[in-house]
């Protein structure tokens, strides 16, 4: 199952900013994202309004949170949705005959 996982952080929390820098924040979340087996589709990220977008695949929730818990060090990661591919709710829809 595929997830958008929303993300925010504090411009005072921010890894990239000058109160608290961590110069290896997105090396450290790639990697915990790759070792927790969760599959990273494609990540986007808004820097000046310190927010992220990621969609993810797993079928483990344990997973999913640990793959999630460097976010989490620096700021609120409290939307996590399910979501699918437009293709695929459209023939998932023409199949169950609710949309032609």
């Amino acid at each position: 199952m595929m997830y958008m996982v929303y993300h925010k952080h504090t411009a005072e929390m921010c890894p990239g900013g000058n109160v608290r820098p961590d110069k290896e924040f997105l090396a450290k979340l790639n990697s915990q994202i790759k070792e927790s087996g969760v599959n990273l589709i494609e990540g986007y990220l808004d820097a000046p309004g310190h927010e992220f977008y990621l969609i993810l695949e797993t079928d483990d929730n344990a997973k999913l949170n640990t793959a999630i818990e460097q976010l989490r060090l620096v700021g609120d990661t409290n939307k996590i949705v399910p979501i699918m591919k437009f293709s695929s709710a459209v023939e998932w829809a023409q199949k169950m005959k609710i949309q032609k």
